[in-house]
């Protein structure tokens, strides 16, 4: 009887102490596409617990708030406290360090970097770059396979693989988009420079024609991903930089049911480093998300900005050398400069069921402009419209992914030889332009075994050009229409457990801007081409045994035709051939290092390095031969390497930065000299209960060394002047941050 009372009690005992059980079901993800974290470190109570594969952690709790540490070096540190079990989801920013482990959508596919066949980068440490002020260029002109020809705050000409180092002033030849709606122009044309950072969650770079589905250019992509929903309410930046910089930004950060919304106000104001170099923007961005169900939703962008600079323009060798902080005189003299607005609006509508997963997007974008310049006065505007589809079906091991984008630019200048406010008075030229774009595209994913993966896909790209021009005394009605071009990729992905391994062949394309479809009696040329080529490269993306090591590294050879050469025949005036043909062979690497790791410190090192053997095949410009010679406005290589050290809220990270010697001219008879430069920067973090406090600081070109941060190619002096090659850069600045959130 004694043993029945026993057991009786015991048993009654169990049921009463499982009934007494609290569980916590907490879900980490990553902040970007919502893809489950794995194996993530989550400390509560001072003991370690790691998150399952679906992202999920369950721990039995005895009362609530329980607080919740990530401590888990690839991703930003973030303390929680819960409340109630109604709070069961996190978002989690990577700090990019582990580079396996990132994600990408850049394929259309949420993967993990190592889980896709193109080269893709992506910008790293990017909460500690907004806090501290840096601007979307410096953050791009860190990655592999990338140089940026800086002028000025509003002048920058971006490179990928050596694609767009020919464009005259602006970049060219590489796509961008902003949460899938194009930023690029009905020419190429791109202002990367009017976004702040602090609008992006995350920036993937695809290199060389690897995506048929974003239009297969030979430069690549580059995909910004918009700030939704941040984890405070509100966030106030200042920053004060030296040349009399001010910097300052709001962003309100807020859920309200079923919509998630977002808004940033930015101002930046600077004097300038140089002569006629003052700067003045304003840029406002709101962001709404509404979510129907768990399978619709709408997204809502809004983005203006305005732009008032004065144009230093470039400087000669003599110049460059011993007043760096002069302007060009003809700049200097009428006080040259643009006044500029830029507004894009967008809608998008984004499904996701079991099978099958869409987006649409529709777009229109608004941009004026009026510079004065030595030579004339330019007033500009442009409207465009769009629409961008795309559309996924998803098989037991495969998928299949469809779209179209189309793009009708109206645009509109003027150029006058002494403009006074009067229109029709002093009118030099007039054009009015209609630009229309196509896109078609195609792509096929088959998983051929548990390890391997292949990727088929082909792009339809289209142009045409219809416009009016020239003067009020003889107006001619002009037109160019390219030829449809078929880009195919094949691409393959075969896992290696710790690494894996990727070859992709893929085809591209850069189509001739309104300029170069004209020859210099301002005729169409009909017998313009498109810039064509193919792309071969291999490619490995792994880390160590123990994630102290992560590389991607890879190799790859651009053979492009119909070489597009911008030729200047006056002051305004730019005519193009197709003088040749290019050889791209290159390498790129980035190699992360964790050198010590504990719960209070660490230590962590990120490496880029690319090395170029640019040269013209075949090229033959004006009866003189370039062939061999190196490719205008590259450098031989690129280093990027930095080591940071945290300790708990601190944070100290210095930066170096080698960049090769740049060959100026086709005959390669002036290089610009190789240089380092040397950066600090310190960031101290305070947790006041829910508010928290950041302080930055750092210095730039700590040995103030002279060095050009951009050239004009092939330059030429007008009325026997030096040609003016040369943009000065910044020697020894400082800054310092201030940053409050709530």
């Amino acid at each position: 009887m004694r043993y029945l009372i026993f057991f009786s009690f015991f048993f009654l005992s169990k049921i009463n102490h499982g009934i007494s059980q609290n569980f916590l079901k907490l879900k980490f993800v990553d902040n970007i596409y919502n893809s489950p974290i794995d194996s993530l470190e989550i400390e509560i109570d001072e003991e370690s617990y790691f998150t399952d594969l679906d992202g999920i952690l369950s721990y039995e709790y005895n009362s609530l708030p329980v607080t919740v540490k990530v401590n888990d070096y690839r991703f930003y540190k973030r303390n929680i406290e819960i409340l109630n079990l109604n709070d069961n989801e996190y978002r989690l920013i990577n700090r990019g360090i582990i580079l396996d482990d990132i994600i990408v959508n850049s394929e259309m596919i949420t993967n993990k970097l190592k889980d896709i066949s193109v080269s893709t980068s992506v910008v790293s440490d990017i909460e500690l770059k907004k806090n501290s002020g840096d601007f979307i260029i410096n953050s791009l002109n860190e990655l592999p396979g990338i140089f940026i020809h800086s002028a000025g705050y509003n002048t920058n000409r971006i490179t990928i693989r050596g694609m767009g180092s020919r464009s005259p002033y602006s970049t060219n030849k590489i796509k961008a988009y902003l949460n899938n709606i194009p930023l690029t122009n009905g020419v190429g044309e791109l202002t990367m420079e009017d976004y702040g950072l602090d609008i992006i969650n995350q920036i993937e770079v695809v290199k060389g024609p690897n995506s048929s589905i974003y239009g297969s250019g030979l430069g690549g992509n580059i995909l910004l991903k918009t700030e939704k929903l941040t984890e405070k309410f509100i966030k106030i930046n200042s920053s004060y930089k030296s040349f009399n910089t001010f910097q300052n930004r709001v962003s309100l950060s807020k859920r309200i049911n079923k919509i998630d919304l977002f808004v940033n106000l930015e101002k930046l104001k600077s004097d300038g480093y140089r002569e006629n170099n003052t700067y003045e923007n304003t840029r406002l961005f709101g962001s709404l998300d509404y979510h129907i169900n768990d399978y619709i939703n709408i997204n809502i962008i809004q983005f203006i900005t305005d732009v008032e600079a004065l144009i230093p323009s470039s400087l000669s060798l003599d110049d460059y050398k011993n007043s760096p902080t002069n302007a060009a005189f003809s700049w200097k003299n009428i006080k040259g400069g643009e006044n500029y607005s830029r507004s894009l609006t967008g809608v998008s509508i984004n499904t996701n069921k079991l099978n099958y997963s869409s987006n649409t997007s529709l777009f229109y974008k608004f941009f004026e402009n009026s510079e004065l310049r030595p030579f004339n006065y330019l007033t500009e505007d442009s409207k465009s419209f769009g629409a961008r589809h795309s559309g996924k079906f998803v098989m037991k091991k495969s998928s299949i992914i469809y779209g179209f984008e189309i793009n009708n630019e109206d645009y509109h200048f003027d150029t006058w030889d002494d403009y006074d406010g009067i229109i029709g008075q002093n009118l030099i030229t007039h054009q009015v332009q209609d630009r229309n774009n196509y896109n078609l595209f195609i792509q096929f994913d088959n998983q051929i075994s548990k390890k391997s993966n292949i990727n088929l896909a082909v792009g339809l790209n289209k142009l045409d050009y219809d416009w009016v021009c020239c003067d009020d005394r003889e107006l001619n009605s002009l037109s160019y229409s390219g030829k449809s071009i078929i880009s195919p990729k094949i691409s393959y992905n075969y896992n290696l457990g710790r690494n894996s391994l990727f070859v992709n062949v893929s085809h591209g394309y850069s189509s001739p801007n309104i300029d170069e479809t004209l020859d210099e009696n301002g005729l169409v040329n009909e017998n313009i081409k498109p810039e064509t080529g193919w792309n071969y490269e291999i490619g490995l993306i792994g880390s160590s045994s123990n994630k102290r090591i992560s590389y991607n590294i890879n190799g790859y050879l651009m053979d492009i035709k119909n070489l597009l050469v911008a030729q200047r025949t006056s002051f305004d005036t730019f005519t193009g051939v197709n003088a040749g043909r290019t050889s791209h062979p290159g390498i790129e690497s980035t190699v992360n290092f964790i050198l010590y790791d504990s719960k209070n410190f660490s230590i962590t090192s990120s490496n880029n390095f690319s090395k170029y053997w640019y040269t013209f095949k075949d090229f033959i410009n004006r009866d003189i031969d370039y062939s061999s010679n190196q490719i205008t406005g590259v450098p031989t290589h690129t280093v990027i390497s930095e080591i940071r050290f945290e300790r708990n809220e601190f944070v100290a990270k210095v930066s170096f930065r080698n960049i090769g010697k740049i060959p100026i001219d086709d005959s390669n008879s002036i290089f610009t000299e190789n240089y380092s430069l040397l950066n600090l920067k310190i960031s101290q973090s305070f947790n006041l209960g829910k508010t928290n406090l950041s302080v930055l600081t750092g210095v730039d070109n700590i040995f103030d060394v002279k060095y050009a941060s951009g050239v004009v190619i092939n330059a030429r002096g007008f009325g026997g002047r030096d040609p003016r090659y040369y943009y000065p850069g910044l020697p020894r600045n400082y800054f310092i941050s201030l940053s409050f959130s709530l």
